[in-house]
């Protein structure tokens, strides 16, 4: 489904700004009204869409010593629903803290997409730089990120620019201790000059035992094909393992 009226990239502000609403007048209790008339009119507005699917992700960070770690990820995203599995990845990375609130990484992803029958490998060497402190009560991470993105095949090779944003809530909801998140990344594609993807997920995650933590979480996803603006509504899991 396209979006004519609304620019994807002013959604992560409304939903912000109706999340900071909920978080400061009615955490503990049902919503105001002016959260629910915000909710509202975001699920009735024309930007959303049909299209379904899901991601999945593992995160391992294996720290070193005190000033660096090695971080793992895996991801694998579908479509149609749960249908369709056409995109996955796996990385290693080296992360090494610079300041109490600056910290580089460096590493490589293999990413696989499906194209058609056939899966298309990208070899996609990385390098983000984080920064981290403290925002409205809770946690606050901005990551820049430079992709360079090689293709199997003939595929025309690419170098990407990512931001994302997020803020971790340092208060808990409900008698299950759920902690809330919101999330914020947009894709700048420097070979072709323009921004293509933007992404904003609302969730709550916990730890269920020392160094071990499941995310649950829905994605507005919006991505740009042949100068459209096409969204889809996104299922979003993850397990992250902290080993010390």
């Amino acid at each position: 489904m396209h979006s004519h009226l609304v620019e994807p990239f002013i959604l992560p502000y409304l939903l912000l700004i109706q999340y900071v609403m909920f978080y400061y007048t009615s955490m503990n209790s049902p919503p105001s009204h002016i959260s629910m008339f915000l909710i509202l009119i975001l699920l009735t507005s024309p930007i959303h869409a049909a299209e379904t699917g899901s991601s999945h992700n593992l995160f391992v960070l294996d720290k070193l010593d005190e000033d660096s770690a090695l971080v793992y990820r895996a991801n694998v995203v579908t479509r149609d629903g749960f249908k369709d599995l056409f995109f996955g990845y796996v990385d290693a990375n080296y992360r090494h803290k610079l300041t109490d609130s600056w910290s580089v990484e460096a590493g490589y992803r293999q990413a696989f997409l499906k194209l058609g029958d056939q899966w298309r490998e990208e070899y996609r060497p990385m390098f983000s730089l984080y920064w981290r402190d403290k925002l409205w009560g809770g946690t606050f991470s901005n990551r820049h990120r430079l992709e360079f993105r090689y293709f199997e095949g003939d595929a025309q090779d690419r170098v990407r620019y990512r931001n994302e944003s997020v803020w971790r809530s340092a208060k808990t909801i409900t008698d299950y201790q759920l902690r809330p998140f919101v999330e914020e990344e947009f894709f700048y594609d420097i070979t072709g000059n323009e921004i293509n993807v933007n992404w904003v997920t609302l969730g709550v995650s916990k730890s269920w035992a020392k160094g071990k933590k499941w995310k649950l979480g829905y994605r507005l996803q919006s991505q740009k094909f042949n100068g459209e603006w096409e969204n889809r509504h996104m299922l979003v899991t993850g397990i992250s393992l902290f080993l010390f």
